[in-house]
Parts: C-alpha cells; sequence; structure tokens
C-alpha cells in the first residue's frame, strides 16, 4: 500500500515538471543561453627583437580582450634573477623591464596576469645575451697635454685625467674598474671617477714610487685589461696652449693668415693651458699687441671727365706694421691746366722701430695754392684689449685691424703661445688711384 502510494506521487510529481517545461519552452519571454566569451591577455616587446642588453632598459604592451576588466599585474617569473632586474609601470601607464648590468641568467619571462582572474595571463621570453669584450684601451681625457704612446709623466702633487675605450658588442657603456697595481703606493695616490666617467689620478705630494701602472680591467671580462705606465717626475713646462670658448686649439696664426676672426663690439674669452710632466703652474699673463692700424688721411679724389683735380674727402688706412709689402699713397707732383693736375704713388715711409708712419698728402700752403707734403700719423688705438682672465673685447668704434694676443707661463716666461686675431675682414689699401667723390 505505501509502495503503490509513493509511485502514485512520482508520476503525478514528472507529469507537473514536463507541463511546466512546455510552458517555459513556449513563452516568448525566455531569453536565450549566455555563452561565455574567452577571456585571453597577450603581452609583446615594444622592441624589434625579443633581446634585451645588460643595463638596458625595454617597454612592454599588454592587450586584454573577452572582458571590461583589463587590469593586469606584472611579474617576472624567474625568481633567481638579479636584484636590481625590475619591472615597473610609471604614472603614465607605461611598463618597463630594467635589466641589472650584473644580470647573469640568459633569459627572463615578463608576465602580465590579469587581475579578475589569476588563472588567465600573457607572457613574452626575452634574451640577455652575455656581452663580448675585444679590447680595453686607456687614453688621456685631454690629448693635446702631453703624447699618448702607452705611457704618462706627472710630478709629485701631479693630476692627470683618463678615459677608457671598450670595444665588443653586447653591452651598453664601456663599464670597467679603476686601480693603481702597486701595492707600495702612498694612501692618497688613487683614483677617482666622476659622473662622466673620466677618470681623476691624484699622485701625493708624499709619494716615493717612481712609476706605476693605472689598469681599466672590463666589468664584463675580467681578462680584458687596459693599462698605461705613470712615471713621477719633478713638475716641468713644456709650453702653453691657447683655446678659444668653445674649447678649441686656436692654431698660430700671421699677419697675412689670422688664427681668428673676431667681430666689432664683440668679446672672446680664450683659455691658456701650460702643459708639462707634473703639477704644472696654469697662470699666464696676457700681452696684446696691435699689428695693424687705423688711420684718418685726407686724399685727392678724381673730379669729372677723368680728369685728376682738387677734391677732399676723408677715407681711412689699414697699415700692416710686419707686412713686408710696399703701401702706397697719390701725390699730386703737377698741373695740366687749370682743371686738371698730374698725380703719381708715392711710398708710405716708416720709421724703423717706431709705431708712427709717415704719408704724403696734398694740402693748401701759406699762399692758398695747392702743396704736397708729409705728415707724421698717430695711430687710432681705441679701448680693444685682453683682460688677466684672457676676455679679449673689442671696441665698438673698432671697423677692422689685426691684433696679436700672448699667453705667457709666470712660471718659465720663455713659454709663450701666440696667436693673430683679425677684426672683421682686412682691406687694400693705397694701390688704386683717388676715385670718385
Amino acid at each position: 500500500m505505501n509502495i503503490l502510494k509513493r509511485s502514485r506521487f512520482g508520476i503525478i510529481a514528472a507529469i507537473v515538471v514536463f507541463l511546466l517545461a512546455g510552458c517555459d519552452n513556449d513563452s516568448d519571454d525566455t531569453p536565450d543561453p549566455v555563452i561565455p566569451q574567452s577571456v585571453t591577455v597577450e603581452v609583446r616587446i615594444n622592441a624589434t627583437t625579443p633581446v634585451v642588453l645588460r643595463g638596458e632598459k625595454v617597454t612592454f604592451l599588454v592587450a586584454v580582450k573577452g572582458t571590461d576588466n583589463k587590469n593586469v599585474t606584472w611579474s617576472i617569473d624567474e625568481e633567481s634573477r638579479h636584484q636590481e632586474t625590475t619591472i615597473s609601470t610609471n604614472s603614465e601607464g607605461e611598463t618597463y623591464l630594467s635589466v641589472s648590468e650584473d644580470e647573469t641568467i640568459g633569459t627572463l619571462t615578463v608576465r602580465a596576469t590579469l587581475d579578475a582572474d589569476p588563472e588567465k595571463s600573457g607572457a613574452v621570453t626575452v634574451t640577455i645575451p652575455v656581452p663580448t669584450v675585444d679590447k680595453v684601451e686607456i687614453s688621456l681625457a685631454e690629448p693635446w697635454v702631453v703624447p699618448w704612446l702607452g705611457k704618462v709623466d706627472t710630478g709629485l702633487g701631479g693630476e692627470v685625467e683618463f678615459t677608457v675605450k671598450v670595444t665588443g658588442k653586447d653591452f651598453i657603456r664601456e663599464a670597467v674598474t679603476w686601480s693603481i697595481d702597486n701595492a707600495g703606493k702612498n694612501e692618497n695616490t688613487a683614483i677617482n671617477v666622476d659622473d662622466n666617467g673620466v677618470a681623476q689620478l691624484h699622485v701625493a705630494s708624499t709619494e716615493a714610487l717612481t712609476s706605476f701602472k693605472v689598469q681599466a680591467v672590463s666589468k664584463w671580462d675580467t681578462n680584458k685589461v687596459g693599462e698605461v705606465t705613470v712615471t713621477v717626475k719633478e713638475p716641468t713646462i713644456t709650453g702653453v696652449v691657447i683655446l678659444d670658448q668653445d674649447g678649441k686649439v686656436v692654431p698660430d696664426g700671421s699677419i697675412t693668415k689670422p688664427s681668428k676672426q673676431i667681430k666689432t663690439s664683440d668679446s672672446e674669452s680664450f683659455r691658456a693651458v701650460v702643459t708639462g710632466t707634473g703639477k704644472v703652474n696654469q697662470d699666464v699673463t696676457w700681452e696684446i699687441e696691435r699689428l695693424t692700424y687705423i688711420i684718418s688721411v685726407e686724399e685727392i679724389r678724381q673730379d669729372k671727365d677723368g680728369k685728376w683735380t682738387d677734391g677732399w674727402a676723408s677715407t681711412q688706412l689699414e697699415i700692416d706694421l710686419d707686412d713686408d709689402t710696399e703701401v702706397f699713397t697719390w701725390v699730386k707732383t703737377g698741373e695740366l691746366t687749370e682743371l686738371a693736375s698730374v698725380y703719381e704713388k708715392k711710398p708710405i715711409e716708416r720709421i724703423p722701430g717706431s709705431k708712427e708712419i709717415i704719408i704724403w698728402v696734398t694740402d693748401y700752403n701759406d699762399e692758398g695754392d695747392i702743396d704736397n707734403k708729409q705728415i707724421t700719423l698717430v695711430p687710432v688705438t681705441g679701448t680693444t684689449g685682453i683682460d688677466a682672465t684672457g676676455k679679449f673685447t673689442v671696441d665698438g668704434l673698432e671697423t677692422f685691424g689685426k691684433f696679436r694676443l700672448t699667453a705667457v707661463s709666470i712660471t718659465d716666461t720663455t713659454r709663450k703661445k701666440d696667436v693673430v686675431v683679425q677684426i672683421d675682414s682686412s682691406s687694400q689699401i693705397g694701390t688704386d688711384p683717388p676715385v670718385d667723390i
């Protein structure tokens, strides 16, 4: 009886379920089943090849599809990597992998994991090649100080600056370790490297060694070493070099081929370097000599019909005192008619050992007639000059001219250097007849 009763109730329940299911399928309001989309996370390296050098930084990009929640967490799979090898995202949303210079792992896997589903992630593996070093070469930071032959001289208390060149591949900078290869050196003889990678050797004033070696060992391959022999000597001055304000060596020059040209009202700051061995005194005195003079002269000019007649006008001559070429002026020598005169060229005379110049000019005599005479010209010097720091300033009225600048070592006055500076361009003077007024 109980069994029959339970079966009857089961049959009735099954019929009800069937009827209800049939009603649901026939209803127009029932939505279609939702099929979940696949979620993907794709990581790309923002570089042409998946190769990153030690010490290099590279950008990574991520693309998340199939969900609106695109936040990801970046990581590096290899836990044994160097602690300075990191991945980070800046305030602008850019993600960078920074590889330590001391990284030893050959590959790294950069991964982006979806925050909403840690089972979803994307990754890229990059290769980190081992740097190859061919050669380490040490050179002087300022090659014009002494010739470079694998050795250098300095003195007690002296300082020398070195740079290094490392040739090879798969590294981004010339990383080396500087050292002095002699355990018996004075403790104050040391090498310091500045922010630009220049190694500054300082020799103690009480150094007992007469020589030692400076070495640069490659950080990438410690078997590659560059070295230079340093000989400790008493300071000796060998010469003087003049540099312009751009740090370039100024050539000696001459009055016919000046070293440098500077414009009127302009200035140039020159620097003198005293060369030699040891800690030489860099103090110099500056001297200036005017090689050309700007002189005001009254000259005869051509009038009309091609006839030489009387006329007055002011001109300026540039006289090169060191120039052996003769310089002429035009002088009236006779009359052709009442309106025409005869002129001939006369050389400008120079007084030996003097800056004064004698030139022929035409003037009126006491009777009111035109006469020729010689006058002594005083040069217009202006305020052009050079100060104690080597700053050369051109007077605003200086339109042309040449100057000799000399830097003299105060320790050894026989050691000096000359350069010739020209103001604007040189002019040809006194070689042509007077022209139309």
